[in-house]
């Protein structure tokens, strides 16, 4: 296959994702009000593919299971005042990335996209074994 073959299929992939924007601001809510100590801040950036991935195939099933009851999770834009204000065991360096937060101090994280089957089995590893 030719370059141009390879970069047709290339833009062809990511034109049928659709727009990789985030909706961050529209999810931030106040963690005072869920009922857990717990929650999952997943930091995204806008223009980010892999959070566009994120949202498509990791938040619905999280969103409508038992766990999002117990444990909520909300977005928030890499570059916004909310996430200045979450005291980190150590720098982003890959998005989109799920922080299991308890009074805005990271006890863990999952760095990167990772698909919804191993999302679950990591989070439930990460949630297991907070403090």
């Amino acid at each position: 296959m030719s370059r141009f073959g390879i970069a047709a299929l290339i833009f062809a992939c990511l034109a049928a994702l659709g727009p990789a924007t985030t909706n961050a601001a529209l999810d931030l809510t106040d963690p005072a009000d869920q009922p857990s100590d717990l929650e999952i801040v997943v930091i995204e950036a806008p223009g980010c593919i892999y959070c566009h991935l994120f949202r498509r195939d990791v938040w619905p099933t999280y969103e409508n299971s038992q766990l999002a009851k117990q444990v909520p999770m909300r977005f928030v834009d890499l570059n916004s005042k909310a996430a200045d204000e979450i005291s980190l065991q150590s720098p982003i360096d890959s998005l989109p990335t799920a922080l299991v937060i308890r009074q805005k101090a990271e006890i863990g994280r999952i760095p990167g996209y990772v698909g919804p089957e191993s999302f679950f089995h990591s989070i439930d590893r990460l949630l297991a074994s907070a403090p």
